[in-house]
């Protein structure tokens, strides 16, 4: 099984989230990571994703990528440029971009995630591998780590 990363971004890039909204997102990673085989937990500090590589003895080491979007308009004129909306936090119809490269993000950590599944004879050790909601509200960090990431994943 390969990923093909552009349709991934493609995809991400089409079909962005705002903050703690990242449910597809959190579906596309969750579903990929089911195609590699990967032990993963869904529903970390709402829309957050934990996924663990075990590859014996050796260092743990983690992985983070942000998953949200911001309320903007995109005016890219890609042919694959959003036009979603969403709804911010004080009620408010926005347009939703990934103006910051969350999508980006995303696709290369599944596709790191792939590499070293198909390379555990050159490594050693433990990645744990982060799908962080809320990174733009600055509140995804803390509301995994109140939902106990820190505890329920090796360090």
């Amino acid at each position: 099984m390969s990923i093909d990363l552009e349709a991934l971004y493609i995809d991400l890039h089409r079909h962005p989230e705002l903050s703690f909204q990242e449910t597809r997102t959190a579906g596309v990673v969750a579903d990929r990571l089911t195609e590699l085989g990967v032990e993963f937990e869904e529903g970390i500090g709402k829309t957050g994703v934990a996924a663990v590589l075990r590859n014996g003895e050796g260092p743990v080491v983690w992985l983070r990528a942000d998953m949200d979007a911001l309320p903007v308009p995109e005016q890219t004129g890609l042919p694959y440029a959003s036009t979603a909306r969403g709804t911010d936090p004080a009620g408010t119809d926005v347009p939703v971009m990934h103006a910051c490269g969350h999508d980006m993000h995303v696709t290369c950590l599944l596709g790191a995630i792939e590499r070293l599944r198909a390379t555990t004879d050159e490594w050693s050790g433990t990645v744990v591998a982060v799908f962080q909601p809320a990174e733009e509200y600055g509140a995804g960090s803390q509301a995994m780590i109140a939902d106990g990431v820190l505890d329920r994943f090796p360090r």
